[in-house]
């Protein structure tokens, strides 16, 4: 093959990879990325985002770090990925903010805290009063979630995160869950609910490592290391479960964000992104104009990214690949 020809304003790579089913095959990935002004309005970004080929973890000295930015690189998804990347904002100190994430008709609001400990109350563990503050990041290890200190105890949604142990004295003067939705707050050590958050999901934690299949002895013995017959492509989607969409957001759809910048409300419209996506073979020309499959967002620096995704088989004999174009969208 070739290579790639990209006649489009965006970021395109193509990428070799064997699929769940040992397909040779090439990965088209096109990525757009936008600048948005004050008064909502769209602009390609100065200096756009790279395609990124791995995970960046969010704290890359810690063993059990969540993500600041998923990887680029799969074969396919399923409808599309919403991550958002940011903080809480507050003018003036307080001591919790309830911000919101809106797509389409879906809102998953957040109640974010300041810093807070577990202290011994009345026979039981609570969690104390917050301290005030006006930028507090979204992430995952702020969240209730993390691992006992003899691995008694796991939570496999979030093994970043606080409030886990094995006994609830174990937790007197650490660290409480900080972000919580807020119809089910976190007040003692007694409450476990789900894990919440924006930010993408690390490979080895649920859901989305159940998805990859299941790896027993017969998986050793007869497809290692391809993906188990049962592998379901939901094991790509990065974004936690309240912002996965089964149908693919599309030009024109809204998204807002509110509380997590200066000015409180951060808003835009999908602008237009559909890339053409040729693969050339022997005789014929395959095209396709993949969907978005990821939005990526980052109220604080208003900013975002789309990316779009198109696998071709390299193939064989005369049926091969032999080049792949990506041009400007329609």
């Amino acid at each position: 093959m070739s290579g790639l020809r990209n006649a489009s304003p965006f970021q395109a790579i193509d990428v070799p990879w064997v699929d769940h089913e040992g397909c040779e095959v090439v990965i088209v990935i096109v990525k757009a990325t936008f600048e948005v002004d004050s008064s909502g309005r769209c602009r390609p970004a100065e200096k756009p985002s790279g395609i990124r080929f791995d995970d960046v973890p969010y704290d890359p000295k810690r063993e059990n770090s969540s993500l600041r930015y998923p990887s680029d690189l799969c074969v396919q998804k399923v409808g599309t990925d919403v991550v958002v990347i940011g903080e809480a904002v507050s003018k003036t100190p307080v001591q919790h903010v309830d911000v919101a994430v809106r797509v389409l008709q879906r809102t998953v609001p957040l109640r974010v805290h300041g810093e807070r400990v577990f202290y011994r109350a009345l026979g039981r563990v609570a969690i104390g009063p917050a301290a005030p503050f006006t930028h507090k990041p979204i992430v995952y290890e702020r969240a209730y979630g993390g691992v006992a200190e003899d691995f008694s105890v796991v939570e496999e949604r979030n093994l970043a995160g606080v409030g886990v142990a094995k006994r609830a004295a174990d937790l007197v003067d650490r660290p409480a869950p900080q972000i919580e939705h807020p119809g089910h707050p976190h007040t003692t050590s007694r409450d476990t609910h789900a894990p919440v958050g924006y930010g993408a999901i690390p490979s080895h934690w649920a859901p989305r490592r159940g998805y990859f299949g299941t790896c027993d002895d017969a998986w050793k013995q007869a497809r290692m290391p391809l993906a188990p017959k049962d592998h379901d492509h939901r094991f790509n989607n990065v974004a936690h479960p309240t912002l996965q969409f089964e149908s693919p957001l599309q030009p024109g759809d809204e998204f807002s964000a509110l509380r997590m910048t200066e000015d409180e409300f951060f808003s835009f419209k999908i602008p237009p992104f559909a890339p053409l996506v040729r693969g050339v073979f022997d005789g014929r020309t395959v095209q396709a104009r993949p969907p978005i499959d990821v939005l990526l967002v980052e109220p604080t620096r208003r900013r975002f990214e789309l990316v779009a995704r198109a696998p071709f088989p390299i193939g064989r004999g005369k049926e091969v690949l032999r080049e792949v174009r990506v041009d400007r969208d329609g």
